[in-house]
């Protein structure tokens, strides 16, 4: 088996070299900072859940705020995204465009094209649910650079209808678009189902496999591309690029369920659902989140003040135990090596 080129490259120099290509193309102002966005927006909840076109948007009112204090206004166009979610959730998950004239020399000049993930319902624990889902984002920037940049955003959520406006303050955040990513890394976004295992980068997929191990993510396909978007090099290699951590044990939101034919019955027990690559490869991936233990805890730590005292020991506990598995021989090959996948492409 061939070991590609993240393989052969010490660790340190990988972590330089991630950090050359990060500064190399931080040129969006929106993601540039790592400071909450104060946005305020205007649209009709009703109107997003019942459209079920993924074409039509429907027009908004949005004002945020500058990094000086001073606040600014667009037209943004909006639709509901996320069939499951949107019958089942007060807050549809929601698709923003931004026209680019209008856009012009605003934050938001780079990025015309936002996903925005609100909470499911409008009682407060949806909030730090949301935040949990965020830290799996700033947990994925630390162990490879094919990641989504996202911000955290203090929204102020005006819903406007026939009979009377409601007005919801929640936390959400915004993720960039698919092809930021891919333009990025000079990649192309693949559309291919199924993507054959042997096409797959195998380093990039070894660290995806453990991170949503770690996390508890089994709400995920590679090879589907279900909930995970595929950047595709000149040599059709495919890069996986993961999203939506909402059913995930460290998020544990309260309709999260594993699909039946799973061996667990919640979503807090952890299944590895990689499939089964090189042992030495496996091995380097393990020591480098060995490595970055200190950084994921840091995130973790960094947003305390955004949980509950119950939701931040939790999640510290189910961190905790992910490295106490992999520092564990005994537990390293239980879990992880011996619950590979065959093959079978």
């Amino acid at each position: 088996m061939k070991i590609r080129l993240f393989y052969t490259v010490p660790l340190l120099v990988f972590l330089l070299l991630f950090g050359v290509e990060c500064i190399a193309f931080q040129n969006s102002p929106l993601f540039s900072t790592e400071k909450p966005l104060e946005m305020e927006l205007i649209t009709s909840l009703s109107e997003l859940r019942r459209s079920e076109s993924d074409t039509t948007f429907f027009m908004a009112k949005m004002r945020y705020g500058n990094d000086d204090g001073s606040w600014d206004s667009l037209e943004v166009e909006l639709r509901a995204r996320g069939n499951s979610r949107r019958s089942m959730c007060y807050f549809p998950p929601i698709r923003m465009k931004i026209k680019k004239k209008k856009s012009k020399n605003s934050l938001f000049e780079e990025d015309k094209s936002l996903k925005l993930v609100i909470p499911c319902q409008i009682a407060n624990p949806f909030n730090g649910l949301i935040v949990k889902e965020y830290m799996c984002y700033k947990f994925y920037e630390k162990i490879t650079p094919y990641h989504f940049k996202t911000r955290l955003v203090n929204l102020t959520l005006t819903d406007q209808n026939d009979r009377k406006s409601k007005t919801h303050n929640i936390t959400a955040f915004l993720i960039e678009d698919d092809d930021k990513v891919a333009k990025r890394h000079q990649f192309m976004i693949s559309d291919a189902k199924p993507v054959l295992p042997n096409t797959i980068h195998d380093t990039t997929a070894v660290r995806q496999d453990i991170f949503a191990f770690m996390i508890g993510n089994t709400d995920w396909s590679n090879t589907g591309q279900h909930n995970v978007k595929m950047l595709v090099d000149k040599n059709k290699i495919h890069f996986p690029l993961p999203y939506d951590f909402d059913m995930s044990g460290i998020v544990s939101a309260p309709y999260a369920i594993p699909y039946d034919y799973l061996p667990i019955k919640t979503v807090q027990e952890r299944l590895y659902r990689g499939l089964c690559r090189d042992p030495e490869l496996i091995q380097y991936i393990r020591n480098q989140y060995l490595t970055l233990e200190p950084q994921m805890m840091d995130i973790l730590d960094q947003y305390e003040a955004h949980l509950s005292p119950y939701d931040f020991k939790r999640a510290k506990n189910y961190l905790n135990v992910f490295f106490d598995i992999i520092k564990n021989e005994k537990l390293f090959n239980h879990q992880i090596l011996s619950k590979c996948r065959p093959n079978n492409y």
